[in-house]
């Protein structure tokens, strides 16, 4: 209805009619307000919800990255101890092949004092020989 029939109802209606115009302009003019309202509050939301996406997407880059920094750490620390673990393995096949050196030299010295054990008691008896024979 327009402006000019809602006057021309006003004018020649009951008092009612009025309150009923009234009431339809309170109604129309609420929902315009109503409408502004739920209009701004989407954009808060909106605003709201990007907030929360930009913070949200920056912890998940903040825990990717340290994420990442402990695979490095990881990887490093398993290279290092790998390759301590290869130097110390060779330091050993090194140690065992000194002891086995040792080992064989020992065996010969031992073999050499036995000689010269053998030689002694022979060089004793022959010496003792010799001494009852002179006698």
């Amino acid at each position: 209805m327009n402006e000019a029939g809602l006057f021309d109802l006003m004018v020649n209606s009951s008092p009612l009619a009025g309150f009923a115009i009234y009431l339809v302009m309170q109604n129309k003019s609420m929902s315009k307000k109503v409408d502004e309202i739920n209009d701004k509050s989407e954009a808060r939301s909106e605003v709201l919800t990007e907030r929360f996406e930009t913070r949200e997407s920056d912890l998940r880059a903040r825990y990717d990255g340290v994420i990442a920094d402990l695979q490095k750490e990881k990887e490093t620390i398993k290279d290092d101890s790998q390759a301590t673990i290869s130097l110390l393995s060779n330091k050993l096949d090194t140690l065992e092949r000194h002891i086995q050196d040792v080992d064989k030299k020992f065996d010969q010295i031992l073999n050499q004092i036995q000689n010269l054990t053998n030689t002694v008691q022979e060089l004793r008896i022959k010496d003792i020989a010799r001494d009852t024979k002179g006698k």
